[in-house]
C-alpha cells in the first residue's frame, strides 16, 4: 500500500511539474516623448528628431511601432514615465507631453508606469494631476505619485496565473525641490525615505508574492551607482523587496544580485523625445517568475543611439554583443556574473553572485562615478585659485603693514 502511495505521489509530481505556473515581467527605463528639450547646462548637443505627424494618435504611437510586439509578449510590462501629460498646464521644466501619449503607452502593451521622478512636476501640480487622470482614463496604473501622501504610497498589484506582483515607486530628487514631495494634504511624488519605504514594503509583503520597487536615483550621465544608491538598494532588499528597478542616469549600469535578489541600478533610456551623441544603446530586463522564485533573468539589448531612441528595436549581431559586453563588465564590477548567449544576456539569481568582502565594496566606491570626480576636480580647481589669491592678498597686506 505504501509503495502504491509513493508511486502515485511521484506520478502526480511528474504531471504537476510541466504545469508550474509562471509569469513574465518586462521592465524598461525612461520614457519621455515631449521633444521639447532646450539647450542648457544639462541638455547640450541635442539630437532632435525631424518628425511630422498627421494626428496626435499617430504621434503617440510612433515610438513604440518597432518594439510593440516585445512589450505585448510579456504578461506585465513596466516603464518609468519621465514627463507630465497635460493639454492645459503650463510647462515650468524641461518636459511636457500631450495627454494623447497615455493612449500610446497603453496601445504599446505597457501595463504599469512609475511617475516618481525628477520631471514629474515639470508642469506643476496641475500637470501631475492631469497625468494621473489621463493614465487612469486609459486604465493604465501609475505608482509613486498622487493627490496626497496616502494615494502616492498606494501600490499597484497585478495577479497573473495565480502569481501576485506588487509595484511601488520612489524618487531621490525632484527638480522643483522639496515642495514636490507628497504630504498628507498635498499632491506630489514619493521620496526615497527609508522609513516610508520599509513601512510600504511590510504592508505590501503580506499581499503579494513579489515586491517590486522602482527607484529614480543616482547621477545623471553616470555609468555606475554611487555608494548612497547601493546602500538604499541593500536596505530595501533587507526590508523585504524582491526586485529593484532603477533609472535616471540615462546610461545602462551594472546589475547586482544581493541575497539572491536582483538590483538593476539603471536600465538606461528606453524612449526619449531627444538624444545626445554620448548616450548609448540600452536594454530591457525580462524576468520569469514562479510562485516561489525568480526562475531566470534575460537582458534584451535595445537600440538607443542617435535617431534610434525615438523608435527603439531589439538589437542583434555585433551591435547587440557590444552593449552586452559593456553591461557584463559593469555587472562583474558589482561581483555578479552575466552570461552572453547569442543576442541576450542571462543571469541566474541563484548562482550569479560572486563572494566579496568589505574591501571589494570599498574599492568599487573609491573609483568615483564620472560626474562626481568632475565635480571634485572643479571644486579643487576653485579651491586652489582661491588659496593662491588669498595668499597673495595676505602677503600684500603684511608688506603694507610693515611700512
Amino acid at each position: 500500500m505504501n509503495q502504491l502511495l509513493k508511486i502515485a505521489a511521484i506520478a502526480l509530481w511528474m504531471i504537476a511539474q510541466p504545469g508550474v505556473s509562471q509569469v513574465s515581467l518586462l521592465a524598461g527605463g525612461d520614457v519621455e516623448w515631449s521633444r521639447m528639450a532646450k539647450e542648457s547646462l544639462f541638455h547640450q548637443q541635442i539630437i532632435r528628431y525631424q518628425l511630422d505627424f498627421a494626428s496626435k494618435q499617430e504621434e503617440a504611437r510612433y515610438p513604440f511601432q518597432k518594439i510593440k510586439p516585445v512589450l505585448e509578449d510579456a504578461d506585465i510590462t513596466f516603464v518609468n514615465l519621465e514627463t507630465p501629460l497635460s493639454d492645459r498646464a503650463k510647462r515650468t521644466g524641461a518636459f511636457l507631453a500631450p495627454t494623447a501619449f497615455a493612449e500610446g503607452l497603453k496601445w504599446a502593451g505597457i501595463d504599469v508606469v512609475s511617475t516618481a521622478n525628477n520631471h514629474a512636476l515639470d508642469a506643476g501640480i496641475t500637470g501631475l494631476k492631469d497625468t494621473l487622470k489621463s493614465l487612469s482614463k486609459v486604465n493604465l496604473p501609475a505608482v509613486g505619485s498622487g493627490e496626497n501622501l496616502a494615494s502616492a504610497r498606494l501600490p499597484f498589484i497585478s495577479e497573473q496565473n495565480g502569481i501576485r506582483l506588487g509595484f511601488l515607486a520612489y524618487t531621490m530628487s525632484e527638480n522643483s525641490g522639496d515642495s514636490s514631495y507628497a504630504k498628507a494634504n498635498r499632491a506630489g511624488v514619493m521620496p526615497t525615505d527609508i522609513s516610508l519605504i520599509r513601512e510600504d514594503i511590510q504592508k505590501l509583503r503580506q499581499k503579494v508574492d513579489y515586491v517590486i520597487l522602482s527607484f529614480h536615483w543616482g547621477l545623471n550621465d553616470s555609468e555606475k551607482p554611487p555608494f548612497w544608491v547601493r546602500q538604499l538598494a541593500h536596505k530595501s532588499i533587507d526590508a523585504g523587496a524582491d526586485i529593484i528597478l532603477g533609472h535616471h542616469p540615462h546610461f545602462p549600469q551594472g546589475i547586482e544580485i544581493y541575497k539572491h535578489k536582483p538590483i538593476f541600478y539603471c536600465l538606461g533610456n528606453f524612449i526619449f523625445g531627444h538624444n545626445h551623441p554620448y548616450w548609448t544603446d540600452n536594454f530591457l530586463a525580462k524576468f520569469i517568475l514562479t510562485p516561489s522564485k525568480i526562475k531566470s533573468i534575460e537582458i534584451l539589448p535595445v537600440a538607443g543611439e542617435n535617431q534610434d531612441l525615438a523608435q527603439p528595436f531589439l538589437l542583434t549581431g555585433e551591435r547587440s554583443k557590444k552593449i552586452l559586453k559593456v553591461i557584463q563588465q559593469r555587472t562583474l564590477a558589482l561581483k555578479t556574473k552575466m552570461d552572453i548567449v547569442g543576442d541576450i544576456g542571462v543571469i541566474n539569481p541563484d548562482t550569479a553572485a560572486i563572494s566579496k568582502t568589505i574591501i571589494d565594496d570599498f574599492i568599487y566606491d573609491l573609483i568615483l562615478p564620472k560626474p562626481l570626480w568632475l565635480l571634485l576636480l572643479a571644486l579643487s580647481t576653485v579651491g586652489i585659485i582661491l588659496w593662491f589669491g588669498l595668499s597673495r592678498l595676505f602677503r600684500k597686506r603684511r608688506r603694507f603693514s610693515r611700512r
